[in-house]
Protein backbone atom coordinates (compact mmCIF):
# COMPACT_ATOMS: atom_id res chain seq x y z
CA UNK A 1 0.00 0.00 0.00
CA UNK A 2 2.70 2.57 0.65
CA UNK A 3 4.71 1.64 -2.16
CA UNK A 4 1.54 2.27 -4.31
CA UNK A 5 1.01 5.38 -2.91
CA UNK A 6 4.35 6.45 -3.13
CA UNK A 7 4.77 5.45 -6.78
CA UNK A 8 1.69 7.63 -7.97
CA UNK A 9 3.04 10.44 -5.85
CA UNK A 10 5.90 10.66 -8.07
CA UNK A 11 4.05 10.74 -11.11
CA UNK A 12 1.29 13.38 -9.92
CA UNK A 13 4.61 16.32 -8.84
CA UNK A 14 4.81 18.56 -11.77
CA UNK A 15 1.90 17.47 -13.72
CA UNK A 16 0.83 20.60 -16.14
CA UNK A 17 -1.21 19.69 -19.77
CA UNK A 18 1.06 21.37 -22.13
CA UNK A 19 -0.90 24.53 -23.52
CA UNK A 20 0.10 24.24 -26.97
CA UNK A 21 2.76 23.53 -29.62
CA UNK A 22 3.76 25.13 -32.84
CA UNK A 23 5.54 23.94 -35.59
CA UNK A 24 8.48 24.76 -36.85
CA UNK A 25 8.19 28.15 -39.39
CA UNK A 26 4.62 29.84 -37.42
CA UNK A 27 7.93 31.63 -36.13
CA UNK A 28 8.58 33.51 -32.52
CA UNK A 29 5.43 35.26 -32.36
CA UNK A 30 3.67 32.46 -32.22
CA UNK A 31 1.17 32.46 -29.21
CA UNK A 32 1.89 29.58 -27.27
CA UNK A 33 3.28 29.12 -23.83
CA UNK A 34 5.01 25.57 -25.12
CA UNK A 35 6.42 25.32 -27.98
CA UNK A 36 8.46 22.76 -30.08
CA UNK A 37 10.41 23.50 -32.57
CA UNK A 38 11.89 20.75 -34.04
CA UNK A 39 10.56 16.88 -34.42
CA UNK A 40 11.09 14.47 -31.35
CA UNK A 41 11.83 11.43 -34.16
CA UNK A 42 13.99 11.70 -37.14
CA UNK A 43 12.85 9.60 -39.77
CA UNK A 44 9.73 8.20 -37.69
CA UNK A 45 8.71 4.22 -38.27
CA UNK A 46 10.87 1.42 -36.90
CA UNK A 47 14.19 2.13 -35.91
CA UNK A 48 13.81 5.82 -35.74
CA UNK A 49 16.41 7.58 -33.65
CA UNK A 50 15.07 10.07 -30.95
CA UNK A 51 16.77 13.44 -30.88
CA UNK A 52 17.52 14.96 -27.61
CA UNK A 53 15.56 17.33 -26.01
CA UNK A 54 16.17 20.53 -24.75
CA UNK A 55 14.09 22.95 -22.82
CA UNK A 56 14.82 26.75 -22.64
CA UNK A 57 13.41 29.12 -20.37
CA UNK A 58 13.44 32.56 -21.07
CA UNK A 59 13.53 34.40 -17.25
CA UNK A 60 10.96 36.69 -16.31
CA UNK A 61 7.81 38.16 -18.60
CA UNK A 62 4.92 40.30 -18.48
CA UNK A 63 4.15 42.21 -15.34
CA UNK A 64 7.59 40.19 -13.53
CA UNK A 65 9.97 42.51 -15.96
CA UNK A 66 13.34 41.51 -13.84
CA UNK A 67 15.76 42.96 -12.39
CA UNK A 68 17.62 46.63 -12.85
CA UNK A 69 19.04 47.35 -16.02
CA UNK A 70 20.85 50.25 -17.70
CA UNK A 71 19.71 52.13 -20.95
CA UNK A 72 15.92 51.43 -20.33
CA UNK A 73 16.15 47.67 -20.57
CA UNK A 74 14.30 45.19 -19.38
CA UNK A 75 16.19 41.25 -17.83
CA UNK A 76 12.89 39.93 -19.32
CA UNK A 77 13.74 40.89 -22.74
CA UNK A 78 16.86 40.01 -23.15
CA UNK A 79 16.24 36.60 -21.70
CA UNK A 80 13.53 36.23 -24.24
CA UNK A 81 15.82 36.82 -27.45
CA UNK A 82 18.97 35.19 -26.08
CA UNK A 83 16.47 32.07 -25.44
CA UNK A 84 14.79 32.12 -28.69
CA UNK A 85 18.14 32.57 -30.52
CA UNK A 86 19.70 29.75 -28.43
CA UNK A 87 16.76 27.55 -29.81
CA UNK A 88 17.55 28.32 -33.65
CA UNK A 89 20.96 27.56 -32.62
CA UNK A 90 19.97 23.89 -31.28
CA UNK A 91 17.38 23.41 -33.85
CA UNK A 92 20.39 24.02 -36.58
CA UNK A 93 22.48 21.28 -34.46
CA UNK A 94 19.81 18.84 -34.87
CA UNK A 95 18.55 19.35 -31.15
CA UNK A 96 15.05 19.35 -30.69
CA UNK A 97 13.53 22.50 -28.75
CA UNK A 98 10.99 23.43 -26.59
CA UNK A 99 10.48 26.74 -25.03
CA UNK A 100 8.29 27.70 -21.94
CA UNK A 101 7.73 31.28 -23.26
CA UNK A 102 8.03 32.42 -26.85
CA UNK A 103 6.46 36.08 -26.22
CA UNK A 104 6.06 38.80 -23.17
CA UNK A 105 4.03 36.45 -20.53
CA UNK A 106 4.26 35.05 -17.40
CA UNK A 107 4.72 31.92 -16.34
CA UNK A 108 5.02 30.85 -12.71
CA UNK A 109 8.42 29.27 -12.02
CA UNK A 110 7.60 26.13 -10.40
CA UNK A 111 4.96 25.55 -13.76
CA UNK A 112 8.32 26.40 -15.73
CA UNK A 113 9.95 22.86 -14.49
CA UNK A 114 6.91 20.89 -15.04
CA UNK A 115 6.49 22.36 -18.43
CA UNK A 116 10.26 20.61 -18.66
CA UNK A 117 9.17 17.57 -17.28
CA UNK A 118 5.75 17.22 -19.26
CA UNK A 119 7.80 17.69 -22.43
CA UNK A 120 9.91 14.69 -21.49
CA UNK A 121 12.90 17.55 -21.89
CA UNK A 122 16.77 15.82 -21.35
CA UNK A 123 18.19 19.03 -20.21
CA UNK A 124 16.62 22.56 -19.04
CA UNK A 125 18.83 25.74 -19.50
CA UNK A 126 17.07 29.12 -17.41
CA UNK A 127 18.07 32.45 -19.09
CA UNK A 128 18.70 35.32 -16.52
CA UNK A 129 20.19 38.65 -16.24
CA UNK A 130 22.18 39.41 -12.97
CA UNK A 131 22.17 42.74 -10.62
CA UNK A 132 24.77 44.43 -8.00
CA UNK A 133 23.61 44.74 -5.29
CA UNK A 134 22.82 48.40 -4.18
CA UNK A 135 24.50 48.27 -1.02
CA UNK A 136 27.52 47.16 -2.60
CA UNK A 137 31.01 49.71 -2.67
CA UNK A 138 30.96 50.18 -6.30
CA UNK A 139 27.44 48.62 -7.86
CA UNK A 140 28.10 49.46 -10.81
CA UNK A 141 31.45 48.12 -11.77
CA UNK A 142 30.21 44.33 -11.00
CA UNK A 143 30.92 42.63 -14.12
CA UNK A 144 30.71 38.84 -15.63
CA UNK A 145 28.84 35.66 -16.04
CA UNK A 146 28.22 32.78 -13.41
CA UNK A 147 25.99 29.50 -14.20
CA UNK A 148 23.84 27.58 -11.48
CA UNK A 149 22.90 24.65 -10.56
CA UNK A 150 20.44 23.40 -8.02
CA UNK A 151 21.55 22.48 -4.21
CA UNK A 152 22.38 24.90 -1.61
CA UNK A 153 23.65 27.97 -1.51
CA UNK A 154 27.16 28.41 -0.24
CA UNK A 155 28.09 31.87 -0.40
CA UNK A 156 26.67 35.09 0.36
CA UNK A 157 26.86 36.13 -3.02
CA UNK A 158 24.64 32.85 -4.69
CA UNK A 159 22.44 33.16 -1.79
CA UNK A 160 21.37 36.87 -2.96
CA UNK A 161 21.49 35.63 -7.02
CA UNK A 162 18.90 32.78 -5.38
CA UNK A 163 16.69 35.37 -3.60
CA UNK A 164 16.55 38.05 -6.59
CA UNK A 165 15.73 35.07 -8.93
CA UNK A 166 13.07 34.08 -6.57
CA UNK A 167 11.88 36.89 -5.85
CA UNK A 168 9.58 36.82 -8.83
CA UNK A 169 6.85 34.26 -7.29
CA UNK A 170 5.35 37.32 -5.84
CA UNK A 171 3.92 37.93 -8.91
CA UNK A 172 2.02 34.74 -9.41
CA UNK A 173 -1.14 33.71 -8.13
CA UNK A 174 -1.38 32.11 -4.43
CA UNK A 175 -3.76 29.20 -5.22
CA UNK A 176 -0.17 27.15 -5.81
CA UNK A 177 -0.63 25.80 -2.21
CA UNK A 178 0.38 22.23 -3.41
CA UNK A 179 4.75 23.35 -3.96
CA UNK A 180 4.73 23.83 -0.36
CA UNK A 181 3.17 20.26 0.76
CA UNK A 182 6.04 18.41 2.38
CA UNK A 183 5.58 14.86 0.37
CA UNK A 184 6.32 16.79 -2.41
CA UNK A 185 9.41 18.52 -1.57
CA UNK A 186 10.89 15.07 -0.18
CA UNK A 187 9.62 13.80 -3.92
CA UNK A 188 11.40 16.67 -5.49
CA UNK A 189 14.72 16.62 -3.73
CA UNK A 190 15.41 13.31 -4.63
CA UNK A 191 14.68 13.22 -8.02
CA UNK A 192 16.52 16.45 -8.41
CA UNK A 193 19.61 14.59 -6.18
CA UNK A 194 19.65 12.09 -8.91
CA UNK A 195 20.31 15.07 -11.70
CA UNK A 196 23.32 16.82 -9.85
CA UNK A 197 26.24 15.48 -10.98
CA UNK A 198 24.84 16.14 -14.65
CA UNK A 199 23.93 19.36 -13.63
CA UNK A 200 27.22 20.38 -12.63
CA UNK A 201 28.60 18.77 -15.03
CA UNK A 202 26.44 20.79 -17.23
CA UNK A 203 27.39 24.28 -15.65
CA UNK A 204 30.61 23.29 -15.92
CA UNK A 205 31.11 23.37 -19.55
CA UNK A 206 28.12 26.57 -20.11
CA UNK A 207 31.12 28.22 -18.23
CA UNK A 208 34.19 27.03 -20.30
CA UNK A 209 31.88 27.84 -23.38
CA UNK A 210 31.16 31.39 -22.19
CA UNK A 211 34.39 32.56 -21.57
CA UNK A 212 35.76 31.80 -25.37
CA UNK A 213 33.29 35.06 -26.53
CA UNK A 214 32.29 36.68 -23.31
CA UNK A 215 34.27 40.23 -22.36
CA UNK A 216 33.29 40.14 -18.91
CA UNK A 217 35.14 37.58 -16.35
CA UNK A 218 34.07 34.67 -15.76
CA UNK A 219 32.42 34.24 -12.08
CA UNK A 220 32.46 29.73 -11.98
CA UNK A 221 30.10 27.77 -11.43
CA UNK A 222 27.77 28.60 -8.53
CA UNK A 223 24.93 26.81 -6.27
CA UNK A 224 21.86 27.85 -5.35
CA UNK A 225 18.12 26.90 -4.35
CA UNK A 226 16.43 28.60 -7.39
CA UNK A 227 12.38 27.46 -7.33
CA UNK A 228 12.53 27.40 -11.53
CA UNK A 229 15.32 24.45 -11.08
CA UNK A 230 13.15 22.33 -8.45
CA UNK A 231 10.37 20.95 -10.48
CA UNK A 232 12.82 20.41 -13.70
CA UNK A 233 13.57 16.29 -13.43
CA UNK A 234 16.61 16.44 -15.13
CA UNK A 235 19.92 17.75 -15.37
CA UNK A 236 19.02 21.71 -15.16
CA UNK A 237 21.31 24.92 -15.22
CA UNK A 238 20.30 28.69 -14.66
CA UNK A 239 22.37 31.08 -16.73
CA UNK A 240 23.28 34.72 -15.48
CA UNK A 241 24.78 36.29 -18.47
CA UNK A 242 26.53 38.79 -17.12
CA UNK A 243 25.27 42.77 -14.99
CA UNK A 244 22.61 44.56 -16.41
CA UNK A 245 23.62 47.17 -13.77
CA UNK A 246 26.91 47.47 -15.52
CA UNK A 247 26.66 49.91 -18.59
CA UNK A 248 29.20 47.98 -20.67
CA UNK A 249 27.56 44.71 -19.62
CA UNK A 250 24.04 45.96 -20.46
CA UNK A 251 25.09 47.20 -23.99
CA UNK A 252 27.00 43.64 -24.59
CA UNK A 253 23.31 41.68 -23.74
CA UNK A 254 21.55 44.38 -25.69
CA UNK A 255 23.10 43.68 -28.90
CA UNK A 256 21.88 41.22 -31.43
CA UNK A 257 24.83 40.24 -32.66
CA UNK A 258 26.23 39.23 -29.36
CA UNK A 259 23.09 37.67 -27.93
CA UNK A 260 23.79 35.23 -31.32
CA UNK A 261 27.14 34.65 -30.01
CA UNK A 262 25.84 33.97 -26.48
CA UNK A 263 23.21 31.27 -27.94
CA UNK A 264 25.78 29.68 -29.94
CA UNK A 265 28.30 29.72 -27.31
CA UNK A 266 25.48 28.01 -24.97
CA UNK A 267 23.97 25.63 -27.66
CA UNK A 268 27.74 24.31 -28.04
CA UNK A 269 28.05 23.69 -24.96
CA UNK A 270 24.70 22.10 -24.42
CA UNK A 271 25.81 19.72 -27.38
CA UNK A 272 29.23 19.00 -25.43
CA UNK A 273 27.57 17.83 -22.82
CA UNK A 274 24.96 15.68 -24.62
CA UNK A 275 27.60 13.87 -26.54
CA UNK A 276 30.08 13.41 -23.63
CA UNK A 277 26.65 12.06 -21.31
CA UNK A 278 26.29 9.78 -24.23
CA UNK A 279 29.71 8.69 -24.05
CA UNK A 280 29.71 8.02 -20.80
CA UNK A 281 26.48 5.87 -21.27
CA UNK A 282 27.18 4.30 -24.07
CA UNK A 283 25.34 4.57 -27.43
CA UNK A 284 22.11 2.57 -26.22
CA UNK A 285 21.99 4.65 -22.94
CA UNK A 286 19.01 6.80 -22.24
CA UNK A 287 18.78 10.52 -22.51
CA UNK A 288 19.97 12.46 -19.61
CA UNK A 289 16.30 13.31 -18.62
CA UNK A 290 14.74 9.94 -19.06
CA UNK A 291 13.28 7.86 -16.20
CA UNK A 292 11.79 4.35 -16.51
Amino acid sequence: MMLTFFVTAVLQVGSLPVQSVVRPGDGPEARASVVSVNRRVRGGGRGAKSLPRVVVDAGHGGVDVGGPMRMGLHEKDITLQVALKLGEALRQRGVDVVYTRTRDTLIALSDRGRIANQSNGDVFISIHVNAANPNWRDPSSARGFETYFLAEAKTEDARRVEEMENESVRFEATDNVASDDPLNFILSDMKQNEHLRESSDLADIVQKNLASIHPGPSRGVKQAGFRVLVTAFMPAVLVELGFGTNAAEAEFLASPTQQRAMARALADATTEYLARYQRRVGSGGAAPGEHD
